[in-house]
C-alpha cells in the first residue's frame, strides 16, 4: 500500500506497525502539506451487508470518540473509506507522535516507581476525561499507551477496539460470544460481557501492576486462562512479586484490582489523585534532597567510596603477605615482581573506579558489562588455579566429586550475581542467599582444614588445594552476590540505577 493515497488526499508512507484490526501508517497530508498518523482497519474491509453495516457504524462509533480533546489523548483528525480496492476498510487519520510504546519501555525494564505514578495518573486524566464523555476505552493496555519524546503519556484508540468489532450488538455481548478486549488486562465484569467505566480502572491496575513489578498479576498460558484467573483468582500483593515496592503501591493496586467494581475507586480522577500522592517525594526525602546534591539522592551504591578503598587495601595487604610468607619456597624475585603488579593492577583499578564513577555516562556503560565480566573473570581465575594443580600435582584422585560440588556451589553464586537485576522476584533472591549460605559453609569447613580444627559442618563440600587460590574466589562472590543485591533493591525502591537514555525515535499511533 505505499504510496497509495487514501480519501483524495493522505499518500502513504512508511507502515509503522500492524495488529489484529489493521495497520499504522505514517502519512503525508498532501492537502495540508503535513505528516499525520493513519490506522487502517482491515478487519472490517470486505463486501456484503453484514460489512458495510459493520464499517457504517465503526464510522459512527469513531466519530463519537474524535470529540475527545486531551492533552493525554491521541487527536483523531479525520476518517474515511480506502476505497474498493482494498475492500473498502475504514481509516482513522492522528496526529503523528514522537516517542514509543510504553510496551516498548516495558520490554526494556527501565521503568522506575516515580515514572510509573506520573504516567499512570496522566492516564486517568485521559479516562476521566472520555468517562466524562460517555466513551469507555476498553482495552487498556502498554501497547495502546505511547510516551512522547517529552515524556508525556498519549493514549491511543479510545472506543476502537469496540468500533471495530463487526458483531457487535447493543447488548455489548457480540453475538458470536467475542468479548471486546485484551485478556490479561480484562476486568472481570467485562470478561462476562458488561463492561462499565470501572472495567478501564480494573485494566490500569493491571498495567500499573505490570510497570512496577515486570509481570502481570496473573500468569496463564492462554485467553481462556486469563479470563478464568480475573474471574476467580485473588492478584498477589506487588511488594510480594517485587521486594522494596512500597505499601502505598500495595494499596492502590489492591483497591484497583478488586473483583467488584464497587469496591474500586469511584473514578478516574480519584485515582489521577491517588497516582500524584504517590509521585510527591515524602517531606523527609524532601529534607534529605535539599540537604544533600542530587547525585547523593539518587546514588545506589552500596558503601560509597569507602568500600573500593577497603577492597584495595585489603588486596595490598594480602598481597604483602603472601609474598613474605613466600609460598612456592624459592628466594628468587618471581614473588615481589608479582606482589608488585598485584599492588599496581589494584591501584589502577581504584583509581578508574573513581574516575568512572564521577561520569554518569561511563558508569552507566561500565555496569553494563561487569554486571556479567566480574563474575566470569573470578571464574576464569578459579578455573586457572585448579587447572594448573591438576597438572602439577596430577588429577583429584578420589576427591574429584569435592571438587565437582564445590564447583557448581561456586558456579551457581556467580551466574546469579550475573542476572540479578531490579525486577529480580523473591524466590531468586532467596535462592541466592542460599547459595551464600552454601558456599559459606565451604569457606567454614576449608578454613577449619587449614587450621587442623576438627569443629566443621561437613567437611564433604569445602574447596579443594589450593585453598590459597580456591577459597578466595568463594569468599568474593559471595561478596559480590550481597553488593549486588543491596543496590538492586535500592534501584527497586524508585531510585534507579544510572542508565543512558533511549534516542526518541518516531512512531505512529
Amino acid at each position: 500500500m505505499r504510496d497509495h493515497v487514501l480519501g483524495g488526499r493522505y499518500r502513504l508512507v512508511r507502515r509503522l506497525g500492524e495488529g489484529g484490526m489493521g495497520e499504522v501508517w505514517e502519512a503525508q497530508d498532501e492537502t495540508l502539506d503535513r505528516r499525520v498518523a493513519v490506522k487502517v482497519i482491515s478487519m472490517l474491509g470486505g463486501g456484503g451487508s453484514r460489512g458495510s453495516e459493520a464499517r457504517a457504524r465503526f464510522l459512527r462509533e469513531a466519530r463519537i470518540t474524535a470529540r475527545l480533546q486531551h492533552p493525554h489523548i491521541v487527536t483523531v483528525h479525520d476518517l474515511g473509506e480506502s476505497g474498493p480496492e482494498n475492500g473498502d476498510a475504514p481509516f482513522l487519520v492522528m496526529e503523528l507522535v514522537r516517542g514509543e510504546g510504553l510496551d516498548a519501555k516495558l520490554a526494556r525494564g527501565d521503568v522506575s516507581l516515580p515514572e510509573a505514578a506520573r504516567w499512570g495518573a496522566q492516564i486517568c486524566e485521559a479516562l476521566a476525561e472520555a468517562h466524562a464523555a460517555g466513551v469507555m476505552h476498553r482495552d487498556v493496555k502498554p501497547s495502546n499507551v505511547f510516551i512522547t519524546h517529552t515524556g508525556a503519556v498519549k493514549v491511543l484508540d479510545f472506543g476502537v477496539a469496540r468500533a471495530a468489532d463487526p458483531y457487535a450488538t447493543a447488548d455489548r455481548l457480540t453475538r458470536t460470544g467475542f468479548i471486546v478486549g485484551t485478556p490479561p488486562y480484562m476486568a472481570p465484569e467485562q470478561a462476562r460481557g458488561h463492561p462499565e467505566p470501572g472495567s478501564d480502572l480494573y485494566a490500569l491496575g493491571c498495567l500499573l501492576f505490570e510497570l512496577i513489578t515486570g509481570r502481570l498479576p496473573f500468569q496463564a498460558p492462554d485467553g481462556v486462562g486469563y479470563l478464568t484467573a480475573h474471574l476467580s483468582e485473588e492478584p498477589p500483593v506487588p511488594s510480594a512479586v517485587r521486594p522494596g515496592i512500597p505499601a502505598a503501591w500495595d494499596a492502590l493496586l489492591g483497591r484497583l484490582l478488586k473483583k467488584d467494581p464497587a469496591g474500586r475507586y469511584r473514578t478516574a480522577a480519584d485515582v489521577a489523585h491517588a497516582l500524584r500522592r504517590l509521585d510527591r517525594p515524602a517531606p523527609t526525602e524532601v529534607l534529605t534532597r535539599h540537604a544533600s546534591p542530587p547525585s547523593a539522592a539518587r546514588s545506589t551504591s552500596v558503601g560509597g567510596p569507602w568500600l573500593p578503598v577497603a577492597v584495595w587495601l585489603l588486596t595490598v595487604v594480602a598481597t604483602a603477605i603472601l609474598v613474605s610468607i613466600n609460598l612456592n619456597g624459592r628466594f628468587d624475585a618471581s614473588d615481589a615482581a608479582t606482589g608488585a603488579l598485584v599492588v599496581t593492577l589494584s591501584t589502577a583499578w581504584l583509581i578508574g573506579y573513581f574516575v568512572v564513577m564521577s561520569r554518569p555516562a561511563w558508569r552507566a556503560s561500565v555496569m553494563k558489562t561487569t554486571r556479567f565480566v566480574l563474575p566470569l573473570l573470578v571464574f576464569a581465575i578459579y578455573a586457572i588455579v585448579i587447572a594448573r594443580t591438576a597438572r602439577d600435582y596430577g588429577n583429584y584422585g578420589l576427591y574429584w566429586w569435592k571438587l565437582g560440588i564445590s564447583t557448581v556451589a561456586l558456579a551457581s553464586l556467580l551466574v546469579m550475581v550475573a542476572v540479578l537485576a531490579p525486577r529480580t522476584g523473591l524466590w531468586t533472591r532467596r535462592a541466592g542467599y542460599a547459595l551464600v549460605a552454601f558456599n559459606a559453609i565451604a569457606l567454614f569447613d576449608t578454613g577449619a582444614a587449614q587450621l587442623d580444627v576438627a569443629v566443621s559442618v561437613t567437611p564433604y563440600i569445602a574447596f579443594v588445594n589450593p585453598q590459597a587460590g580456591t577459597a578466595p574466589a568463594g569468599a568474593l562472590a559471595i561478596a559480590m552476590y550481597c553488593v549486588r543485591e543491596i543496590a538492586t533493591r535500592r534501584a527497586a525502591e524508585g531510585r534507579p540505577l544510572p542508565r543512558t537514555e533511549a534516542s526518541p525515535r518516531s512512531r505512529g499511533v
